[in-house]
C-alpha cells in the first residue's frame, strides 16, 4: 500500500508541472474578457483557475507522498 500511495503522489507531482507547462504555451486560454485593456488583471483573474488546479494536484503530491502510511 506504501509503494501505491508513493507512486500515485509522484504521478500527482508530474500531472502538476504538466499542467504548468501547458499553461505557460498558451493551451489553456483565460476565460476572461477578450478585449484588449490596459490591465493585465482580467487575464490573470481568467487564468486563475488553472493555476491553482495545477497547484492544488502538486499540494495533493507533496501530500500524498510525506504522510505515507509506515
Amino acid at each position: 500500500m506504501k509503494s501505491v500511495r508513493l507512486l500515485a503522489g509522484w504521478l500527482c507531482i508530474v500531472a502538476a508541472f504538466a499542467v504548468i507547462i501547458l499553461i505557460s504555451f498558451g493551451v489553456f486560454d483565460p476565460i476572461g474578457p477578450s478585449e484588449t485593456t490596459g490591465s493585465i488583471v482580467p487575464v490573470l483573474v481568467g487564468m486563475l483557475p488553472s493555476v491553482s488546479f495545477g497547484i492544488a494536484l502538486f499540494a495533493i503530491g507533496v501530500w500524498l507522498i510525506s504522510t505515507r502510511k509506515r
